[in-house]
């Protein structure tokens, strides 16, 4: 953790950071009807949030494509994982 109460391996950049800092010190039904107005213009123009379903937005393979996989250098052993 940061000191603030947020893991940097999240992603949440420190403007993010800076914002929910204030969000939170404000009333919970305030904070609805902001997270409503945020998400609304998001979509509006077409952002994704970290809680939207990226399966979706991802464009999907070409048929031929399929069953093609790809070189990828492994980052882990298998031994090293969790």
């Amino acid at each position: 953790m940061n000191g603030k109460g947020w893991k940097p391996e999240y992603g949440i950049s420190a403007e993010g950071i800076e914002v929910l800092g204030y969000l939170e010190a404000l009333p919970r039904e305030v904070r609805r009807e902001m997270a409503d107005a945020i998400a609304a213009l998001c979509r509006r123009e077409g952002y994704l949030s970290l809680h939207d379903d990226l399966s979706a937005a991802e464009p999907k393979a070409e048929p031929e494509a399929r069953g093609q996989l790809a070189k990828v250098i492994p980052i882990f052993r298998r031994s090293q994982r969790g």
